[in-house]
């Protein structure tokens, strides 16, 4: 390679609403960053999903005079990369950008991972509006759910649905009463239960995701009922983690567990209580890590380790460009 174009490594974390690149020399130098729209090609279609990250790569690397053929590595950590049809469907779009050096396309709970993990192994649960857990062993076999809320937690809408069900069954009187209740119809700004479910039908009614903090903090405050969403929400992410540890033979040995998304950030107290039960239960020395760095950074690390170049030891100089989460 020229001098005057010296390798880099890409690293790409693509989310539904923003996508985050960082350019790294070899010596673990951040010379390049750039952040635009969203890269799930489920919300955007390819072709757009192909303009953002040409767009990006152009506006990273040209600012430190680099182009698309100075790259010896770059990682895709892409929302909706879900399946194998998911990676045919998106290898032209890459392949058109012309980017040279070796290329690896993931789906982006893998960059959530490396972010948060000491090394390429480890597991990580993401509980935020939906919820997926993956994972990668010693012997470098990888690993995830399916992210369907199907027999998984669903991160938030675990808990909000879990609510749901409780404020009925206390209006049916097959359930005891809970603070919940009021709580809820007052954020609708309806009279009764009735009225609330009648606009949930209806659809005059929202419920959403951002509900969940609302659950979580009438479970703080002491209600049993709540309490019990709480627990059986952090239970259920805590199956699947463990679960999934399982599957990479991972489960008699020590295990890095990041904790990534805002229902285990916001969640400590009983969601967190019973997430670290149900796992520590199957994976015993399990050590919990909340993801206090940006996804981007796992997706830079990544593509470090891909070239063949130091890892790890870049992390703080990206930290120190990049920040905190994101």
């Amino acid at each position: 390679m020229p001098e005057s174009n010296p390798s880099v490594v890409v690293g790409v974390d693509g989310g539904g609403t923003k996508t985050d690149l960082v350019a790294v020399d070899e010596h673990g130098t951040v010379v390049g960053r750039a952040s635009g729209g969203g890269a799930n090609w489920e919300g955007v279609g390819t072709d757009a999903v192909g303009e953002v990250l040409g767009g990006l790569l152009d506006e990273a690397l040209g600012a430190a005079g680099r182009d698309r053929s100075s790259v010896a590595a770059w990682v895709c950590c892409l929302a909706g990369v879900d399946w194998p049809s998911d990676q045919i469907r998106l290898a032209p779009v890459l392949d058109g950008l012309g980017v040279a050096g070796e290329r690896l396309l993931l789906n982006d709970s893998f960059a959530a991972l490396r972010s948060g993990t000491s090394s390429p192994v480890g597991c990580v649960s993401i509980a935020g509006t939906g919820g997926v857990c993956a994972g990668r062993n010693a012997a470098g076999e990888v690993a995830r759910s399916m992210g369907v809320g199907i027999g998984e937690g669903s991160g938030a809408w675990t808990l909000v649905s879990g609510a749901l069900s409780a404020i009925a069954e206390a209006h049916h009187h097959s359930g005891p009463p809970t603070a919940l209740t009021d709580r809820f119809t007052a954020v609708a700004d309806v009279a009764d239960v009735e009225a609330y479910f009648e606009g949930v039908t209806r659809g005059t009614v929202a419920v959403g995701a951002d509900l969940a903090p609302l659950v979580l903090e009438v479970a703080a405050g002491g209600d049993p009922v709540a309490d019990t969403v709480a627990r059986d929400a952090g239970a259920r992410h805590g199956r699947d983690l463990a679960g999934l540890a399982d599957r990479l033979d991972m489960c008699g040995s020590s295990v890095e567990v990041v904790l990534a998304g805002g229902v285990h950030v916001h969640g400590a107290g009983a969601f967190r209580e019973a997430f670290s039960d149900a796992v520590l239960d199957r994976v015993p020395e399990a050590e919990f890590i909340v993801l206090e760095s940006p996804p981007v950074v796992g997706a830079t690390l990544l593509a470090l380790e891909l070239a063949g170049w130091p890892a790890e030891s870049a992390r703080p100089a990206l930290l120190d460009v990049v920040g905190g989460p994101s």
